[in-house]
């Protein structure tokens, strides 16, 4: 009968709809996609444009390509008051299509990580040494912050905003992990005060509830100084 009909054709659709998401769902990958062979060295001399990197030839690779001291020493300072060093698929070809990267920050006293994102990975941090606090914010605004020590590893979710800040006597160092070759990273401060061109004033002002003239005080500590945009490609 009529309702026998449209319960069958009812769970048809509901089956139709579960196929699909399984289906989909090996296509939504979390981070980078899997390789489709061994190794894919990245050949920066290439020309050829690509999701990433291109692959050397075969056997044109050297074991030096799977190798880095990236994250040996400390980055160079800046003015937050923490170094970031990488180890990533621009100082270390091997990575390329494996879907990880590494940094090293190391934090000053009173020290800050500033407020940023990674669009392309989920981030988890080891510290090495000292004591810091782990913060990040939901979408839903939840800030969840948890003082992390010496040895203890903490997670920050792909894409939020997230920072950390040494609250120590001392010095402290965290070693970072990605699930991505190429995280990406957005600094809010410099993106939004920092952009090239500039953001409008007036936008800016509105968006943070103040004056152009405050906004224009803002850029011009940050500007001219040794923060640039290169620098913000570099912190994690």
């Amino acid at each position: 009968n009529y309702f026998e009909i449209n319960k069958r054709n009812k769970h048809m659709v509901s089956s139709l709809l579960a196929c699909l998401a399984v289906t989909l769902g090996t296509f939504c990958q979390a981070a980078d996609p899997d390789p489709l062979q061994d190794i894919c060295v990245a050949d920066y001399n290439s020309s050829i444009t690509v999701n990433g990197f291109s692959c050397k030839r075969n056997f044109t690779f050297t074991p030096e390509d799977f190798a880095s001291m990236g994250i040996a020493q400390p980055g160079e300072p800046n003015i937050f008051g923490t170094r970031v060093a990488v180890a990533n698929v621009f100082n270390m070809p091997g990575l390329n299509t494996l879907g990880m990267s590494w940094s090293r920050v190391d934090f000053d006293p009173d020290g800050l990580n500033p407020p940023h994102t990674h669009p392309r990975a989920t981030e988890i941090i080891f510290v090495l040494e000292g004591q810091l606090r782990a913060e990040f914010i939901t979408t839903d605004n939840v800030f969840v912050n948890k003082l992390i020590t010496k040895g203890e590893v903490f997670v920050f979710p792909r894409g939020l905003i997230h920072f950390s800040f040494n609250v120590g006597r001392g010095n402290a160092t965290i070693i970072v992990a990605f699930n991505s070759q190429n995280p990406g990273v957005q600094v809010i401060a410099l993106s939004m005060f920092a952009s090239r061109p500039q953001i409008p004033d007036e936008v800016v002002a509105r968006a943070f509830q103040t004056s152009v003239e405050e906004v224009r005080a803002i850029r011009a500590r940050l500007v001219p100084t040794n923060v640039t945009m290169e620098h913000n490609q570099a912190i994690m």
